[in-house]
């Protein structure tokens, strides 16, 4: 069995790896395969969310990984989903409310990451990888 702080750092690297590839994708589709932003972007989350699932599937929460493949992938594209507007909704808060964020957005971008990773993380144990 896996211990929660374990499962934090493995949940974090799958975090990682699905942040490279998003952002990989991004740049690559956009510059070389002239995608717009927000198609490249699709892809890119679309890529990114099934490696961290899998990732998350396999190390994280081996414990309580489902029997049906598919019904968990869609668990864990709609939470992240809810992840993805956590995350935005923190940092639109945050720089359009206090200065020190609008004048140094790159803090308000790490305040809206952490949210969505703590929301991502306690929707993935409690609503996607878990054993009835």
């Amino acid at each position: 069995m896996v211990s929660a702080r374990r499962e934090i750092v493995l949940f974090a690297l799958a975090g990682t790896a699905g942040f490279v590839v998003d952002a990989g994708t991004v740049e690559l589709l956009h510059r070389w395969a002239d995608f717009g932003l927000v198609s490249a972007k699709a892809v890119g989350f679309a890529l990114a969310v099934t490696l961290t699932w899998a990732l998350n599937r396999r190390y994280a929460f081996a414990r309580g990984a489902a029997p049906h493949l598919l019904g968990e992938w869609v668990r864990y594209v709609g939470t992240n989903g809810v992840g993805a507007v956590v995350n935005n909704g923190v940092y639109l808060v945050a720089v359009f409310s206090e200065e020190a964020m609008a004048a140094h957005p790159a803090l308000a971008v790490a305040l809206g990451s952490l949210a969505g990773m703590a929301f991502n993380y306690v929707a993935a144990r409690r609503w996607v990888f878990y054993r009835r």
